[in-house]
């Protein structure tokens, strides 16, 4: 605790302007005068409302060693402006009305539910997981439903575009069917196009047959020797027919990956 002001410190307040602290509550303007004092007390006034109030001295605390940027006169207990004067501040604690004591006797206590709430880091990490296993869960069914080919869009029925053409006798070509074989079989195609450079260690050849809305594509190791590897749609490009091995399997894949022409 401040001790008290002395006497001298006291003085050195005449004829000079001061600030409380703490400010006396009650009264906005902190700024104040010493006109008098008592062996008890002394009289302060405010500069902006002209009040005047003895204090006694034993609320008073030290005084600043500094006037920068004010003087200021310190409190041993906060002081409250009420009814006409200066009291020492109290706060206001409001007690709870106390319940009369019931006649009947006590109910039995209820039991606690064995339940307890997830505090917030709990309820995080079981919605993590819970979305984690969710997830993990629609993988597998979607890559399950991926394998046995029953995992289909319901706008395909209406999106689906046209792959139909005139005729489909490229279903009767084989891989062993050479690029004569083809044309005596289709007939010549309008125009030819090699999508591969003659650098390039696999050939690829397309046919293209507009009219009858598909296009032949043959492959070989050199451009003397290409043979029949499948159809495609003109002009969505989509694979009609795959050339089937004889030891199983198709040209499907190869179909699907050709280079872009």
């Amino acid at each position: 605790m401040v001790p008290n002001a002395p006497q001298e410190s006291l003085d050195a307040l005449q004829g000079r302007r001061f600030s409380f602290y703490p400010a006396i509550r009650g009264i906005e303007h902190n700024e104040w005068t010493m006109h008098d004092s008592t062996w008890s007390e002394v009289q302060v006034r405010n500069c902006m409302t002209g009040q005047e109030f003895w204090i006694p001295k034993r609320h008073l605390g030290g005084v600043s060693s500094s006037d920068s940027p004010v003087l200021i006169l310190g409190l041993q207990r906060e002081l409250e402006f009420k009814v006409g004067g200066l009291f020492p501040y109290r706060s206001r604690v409001t007690e709870m009305p106390s319940t009369p004591a019931a006649r009947e006797p006590p109910a039995a206590p209820v039991p606690e539910p064995k339940q307890r709430l997830l505090s917030g880091s709990d309820a995080r990490l079981v919605r993590l997981l819970a979305i984690a296993i969710g997830a993990g869960l629609l993988v597998s069914v979607i890559g399950f439903l991926g394998l046995v080919g029953r995992l289909h869009n319901p706008l395909d029925r209406w999106l689906q575009p046209d792959t139909s053409t005139v005729d489909q006798r490229y279903i009767g070509l084989g891989t062993t069917d050479s690029y004569f074989e083809i044309v005596a079989k289709l007939d010549r195609p309008e125009s030819e196009e090699w999508i591969s450079g003659e650098e390039d260690e696999i050939q690829f050849q397309a046919l293209f047959y507009p009219a009858r809305r598909y296009i032949v594509v043959l492959m070989g190791s050199t451009r003397g020797d290409m043979r029949y590897l499948g159809t495609l749609h003109d002009p969505t490009r989509q694979v009609l027919d795959s050339a089937q091995f004889s030891r199983g399997g198709d040209t499907g894949s190869m179909m699907r990956n050709l280079p872009e022409f």
